[in-house]
């Protein structure tokens, strides 16, 4: 089976080197593989997935040869080039708070935790309802306000 990870993204600058050049870059120590997937959170108004990608390849520092992207990397403390084969925006951020309740308390030691299956199907499945029910959508993000986990 292949892994599931969640990457944050910093700044509307790396969040398009990740939509736009489908490639992330990181100094985070972790085995990356092909055909692993990639849950892409980012503050939007509140910490938020808003996206994945599908592993295409990982290259190391010393296997960028273009010197721009090279010195690019060593300047930002990067030590890897996570690069897709596919990569989907989802249509409106899905607060992490609502996907995972609790969780949001756990701020940067979310980068780079890995995700089960059932978590995964979790993300995929409050996303289909956001996507394809938007009434479902509005009365789950009005329970878990009653709820106190926002």
């Amino acid at each position: 089976m292949n892994k599931a990870y969640v990457l944050r993204i910093t700044g509307n600058c790396n969040e398009d080197i990740v939509f736009n050049k489908k490639c992330y870059y990181t100094s985070l120590k972790r085995r990356f593989s092909k055909g692993d997937s990639v849950f892409f959170l980012m503050k939007k108004e509140v910490d938020s997935f808003i996206g994945y990608g599908i592993i295409d390849g990982v290259k190391e520092l010393v296997d960028i040869t273009d010197p721009e992207e090279r010195e690019f990397c060593i300047n930002n403390k990067w030590y890897t080039k996570i690069e897709f084969n596919e990569i989907n925006r989802f249509t409106k951020p899905l607060p992490l708070r609502l996907v995972f309740p609790g969780l949001h308390r756990m701020g940067r030691l979310l980068h780079g935790l890995e995700l089960n299956k059932i978590e995964v199907r979790r993300i995929f499945d409050l996303e289909r309802i956001c996507e394809e029910e938007p009434e479902l959508w509005e009365e789950y993000i009005g329970m878990t306000r009653r709820t106190k986990t926002l």
